[in-house]
């Protein structure tokens, strides 16, 4: 499959699985040393060519101003981990969660300790360098974090695999809120 392609496929997921409304979130693939990402303001579940933008790996080019806002945050992650792809939500039970924890989220469900361990709940500004510090070091360790009152930052080797872990978060979050009230 086209790396466009993929990237539209699992934006229509994020939207679909509700961990991403509207114009929030954004989805990266590392292509050779070039970064695929969704442009500033794509709606994910309708991606065409035109929202999928090309930037370089190593630095600033002039494509960032197309692409997401978060791009310097993507770019620190690829640089400090081994990560392929990078999906980052605002899925609400994550978001509620990272606000009313202090950190690390410690799930509660079988799956999600097996398969997440901690999830370190981390600070910092939409698309700044403060965000693309903390994200990048909390995932050289982990396979999520979660931006507190933000959002997840998801890694996997493919688009697949972020998606699973984006995925896992929510329903470990969801688990968390839900034994809460009870």
């Amino acid at each position: 499959m086209q790396p466009q392609m993929e990237i539209s496929k699992f934006g229509r997921k994020l939207v679909a699985s509700g961990l991403a409304y509207a114009h929030f979130g954004n989805i990266s693939l590392l292509l050779d040393e070039k970064i695929l990402i969704t442009s500033t303001g794509s709606m994910l579940d309708e991606i065409g060519e035109d929202e999928v933008i090309e930037v370089t790996r190593e630095g600033p080019c002039p494509e960032d101003a197309l692409a997401s806002c978060e791009t310097v945050v993507h770019r620190a992650i690829y640089e400090k981990t081994l990560a392929g792809a990078v999906i980052h939500t605002h899925s609400p039970y994550a978001v509620a969660t990272s606000i009313l924890e202090e950190g690390p989220f410690e799930p509660m469900d079988g799956e999600g300790a097996r398969f997440l361990g901690a999830v370190p709940i981390i600070e910092g500004e939409m698309g700044s360098l403060d965000l693309a510090k903390n994200a990048s070091q909390a995932l050289k360790e982990h396979r999520a974090c979660i931006v507190r009152g933000h959002g997840v930052f998801a890694i996997g080797a493919s688009l697949e695999e972020a998606y699973i872990v984006a995925c896992m978060v929510e329903h470990s979050s969801m688990i968390r809120r839900l034994v809460n009230v009870g």
